[in-house]
């Protein structure tokens, strides 16, 4: 039998929990603190070896951030990584 996979991905838990956050669903954002914590564990860890990522797996990089800031609402121009971000 087949299946079709329903997970969302982190962009669409990230636009689930601002909705959440915005809307005061202070338990269900309770819930969600291990996910959180995940995501922003994963993030750092991605900044940690970004720069000595080779080039294809680099654009591979920008291509799945462009994508998730997509989901969450963000124009394309927007979703550049940290590491790539123009300085303030």
């Amino acid at each position: 039998m087949q299946t079709i996979d329903l997970t969302p991905t982190w962009g669409e838990i990230g636009t689930l929990y601002v909705r959440l956050a915005e809307s005061g669903e202070v338990k269900a954002l309770a819930g969600m603190r291990r996910e959180a914590a995940r995501a922003f564990a994963a993030a750092q860890a991605l900044l940690a070896v970004q720069n000595d990522l080779p080039a294809d797996l680099a654009e591979r990089v920008r291509a799945v951030i462009r994508a998730e800031m997509t989901k969450q609402g963000y124009a394309a121009d927007e979703a550049q990584p940290v590491a790539d971000a123009p300085d303030a």
